[in-house]
């Protein structure tokens, strides 16, 4: 093999390594290209993640529920309550089926009345209240003991996420709906002084002079 032969063989050999070197660099930097753009997505991932979250932490959260008016009341009333910690603002509730009351058209009127209007504000804490029902008379009828209610609003974002609830009545029915929670307690105290009196009563007697020795 003569000197040009070698020379013909150790150029190919040399554009083979370089070759070689060039797909090798081309492979590495596509990896690094494919890392970087998942790094990208990953970072607008996380940001989208974060903005979400801000805004859903900021956002009015409104609420509509049916309970006892107070504690051993037998009075139901529907509330209207903003949880969340801005203002909630053109609040629409819509609910099916529409609420009737058991105690009177009066207060069927009320509730479709005031559930027909759109609420222009709601501040943060702020509460509704509507005289629903009242409890035995409630559970004594036919009407429905479930209702759906939608929730719409505005807040610091705009539009807020259509809310959905369904509320159950029903789980009232066996509870101590009109009786006021101190009940068991006065009239334990009750007991108490009526057997003190009676002990008092007692001792009077036994300390009172025989009116038979006078």
């Amino acid at each position: 093999m003569n000197a040009e032969t070698w020379i013909a063989v150790g150029a190919g050999a040399i554009a083979l390594v370089a070759a070689w070197i060039s797909y090798t660099q081309a492979q590495d930097a596509k990896t690094q290209t494919q890392a970087t753009v998942d790094q990208a997505a990953t970072a607008r991932r996380q940001l989208e993640q974060a903005e979400a979250a801000h805004r859903e932490q900021n956002e009015p959260y409104v609420i509509a529920d049916i309970q006892p008016d107070a504690p051993g009341s037998s009075l139901l009333v529907l509330l209207i309550e903003n949880i969340g910690p801005t203002v909630a603002r053109d609040v629409t509730i819509t609910v099916d089926p529409p609420l009737v009351s058991a105690s009177g058209d009066h207060l069927t009127e009320r509730l479709q009345s005031g559930l027909s209007r759109t609420i222009p504000m709601l501040p943060p804490g702020r509460r509704l209240k509507y005289a629903f029902d009242i409890a035995f008379r409630r559970f004594d009828s036919n009407l429905p003991t479930a209702y759906t209610f939608t929730v719409q609003a505005k807040g610091p974002f705009g539009n807020v996420e259509p809310m959905e609830y369904l509320v159950d009545i029903s789980s009232w029915r066996e509870t101590l709906l009109g009786e006021h929670p101190n009940v068991k307690v006065e009239k334990a105290l009750n007991d108490v002084a009526s057997s003190l009196r009676s002990l008092a009563t007692a001792q009077r007697q036994q300390l009172r002079p025989d009116d038979s020795t006078s």
